[in-house]
């Protein structure tokens, strides 16, 4: 067994990068920092006759940090006393803030002001020389099992983050437009009303109703249907600004919270337009029509989001009466 606490002063060994195999069952790689020869040269035999990869000797902590962005070793073997600018613990704090590579240390140190400055940079081992090769080799397995259990842990909880947030996405979407649905409109539209109150700028409720829904279903089909509404709310995208909140609450009724000027009457303006290029430019066998109820957003009231809506939608009511639609 080798024994590792030989430590003489001798010319730090230079740096060496040896490639590391991309094959999936290669040996681990592992970087070596050590700044005594003779150490740095016994501990390399018996880490690469453990059968591990050895890709580089560094006797600096400034050269270990490089080394270290620069090879990515999966683990790095760490002597805490080394001579220059910074010593191990240090560069190894420098390295965990960049590529997060495990390390085992190497102190010849017993006192307690080193081992609890070593300890919060986490280390996966501590080994005080002079140790046996036996206790490498253990701390070794030891660190990588660990180091690969955090990794595969912190993979899943990524994993879950990233579902939770896309479920919490597709509750607040409508599936068939993909615009907002009910709940996502009304997430979204209160906080906006809250903003522009104290921000003091003027805000309209667009409440719209596609017209004549129900006999293109009867007619030509749910399939056709679905598209007539997929075809609202494009045209409504087109319409309205991407910081206005658009939204269907459901069946042929469309909402929209945006900002206006004066009164609504540019942006029903602007939607007529878009209606109008689009039965012009699509090939449908209907045309899209819509009835629009809208209400100007009172800054100095404090009239809540379910009361806003009900005027605009009464607007939209008053609407089809005046043009004798029937009324759903």
């Amino acid at each position: 067994m080798t024994d590792f606490s030989r430590v003489q002063p001798t010319t730090a060994t230079d740096a060496r990068a040896i490639s590391i195999p991309p094959d999936d069952d290669a040996p681990i790689s592992i970087l070596l920092v050590e700044d005594e020869g003779i150490v740095a040269q016994d501990l390399e035999e018996t880490v690469t006759q453990l059968g591990y990869q050895v890709v580089g000797v560094a006797s600096e902590g400034v050269q270990a940090v490089c080394m270290a962005g620069e090879l990515r070793p999966q683990l790095i073997i760490m002597d805490v006393g080394l001579k220059g600018d910074i010593d191990g613990i240090q560069a190894a704090q420098l390295i965990q803030e960049t590529t997060h590579v495990p390390v085992i240390f190497l102190t010849g140190h017993r006192d307690v002001q080193t081992i609890e400055r070593a300890v919060r940079t986490g280390p996966l081992a501590y080994l005080v020389k002079p140790f046996q090769e036996v206790e490498l080799h253990s701390a070794i397995e030891v660190a990588i099992h660990k180091h690969r259990a955090e990794v595969a842990m912190r993979e899943r909880e990524e994993a879950l983050r990233r579902n939770a947030e896309l479920l919490a996405t597709l509750s607040l979407v409508d599936e068939l437009t993909q615009l907002r649905n009910r709940r996502g409109f009304y997430e979204l539209a209160g906080q906006a009303l809250k903003i522009a109150r104290r921000e003091n700028y003027q805000m309209g409720i667009f409440f719209f109703d596609l017209n004549g829904l129900k006999l293109i279903n009867d007619k030509l089909g749910h399939l056709v249907g679905d598209q007539a509404l997929r075809d609202t709310a494009d045209v409504l995208r087109k319409t309205f600004r991407e910081s206005d909140i658009v939204a269907r609450l459901g069946g042929d009724e469309f909402i929209a919270l945006a900002h206006v000027q004066q009164d609504t009457s540019v942006v029903r303006e602007r939607l007529r337009e878009q209606l109008a290029a689009h039965n012009a430019s699509e090939s449908r066998p209907y045309k899209l029509d819509v009835s629009i109820g809208t209400t100007v957003v009172s800054l100095s009231a404090d009239d809540d989001i379910d009361a806003l809506i009900a005027l605009a939608d009464a607007s939209m009511y008053e609407e089809k009466r005046a043009t004798r639609l029937p009324v759903d």
